[in-house]
């Protein structure tokens, strides 16, 4: 895994869920270097990502997913999503 490419929140929660058992799947950002190709959304879509033409999109994964979309080249960063609270 390109952990270059993980922001330090993100490497640290891939790090915990190696260690456990009963790990769930983390929300994420994923940014692209540019809009998707044709062929790059097919690829998102396997992860259950519809990014459209957006260079920014967000995901549910597991640490596999995390791992396999931090390998693309055309993928320039992942980072945490932030947890928000009540409005």
């Amino acid at each position: 895994m390109d952990y270059g490419k993980l922001d330090a929140a993100l490497a640290r929660a891939v790090d915990e869920e190696d260690r456990d058992a009963h790990a769930r799947d983390l929300d994420v950002l994923v940014r692209l270097g540019a809009p998707p190709t044709p062929g790059q959304r097919e690829r998102l879509l396997a992860f259950d990502i519809e990014g459209g033409g957006r260079t920014d999109v967000t995901a549910t994964l597991s640490r596999h997913g995390i791992e396999a979309l931090a390998d693309l080249p055309w993928v320039r960063s992942i980072a945490l999503a932030a947890e928000r609270g009540p409005m």
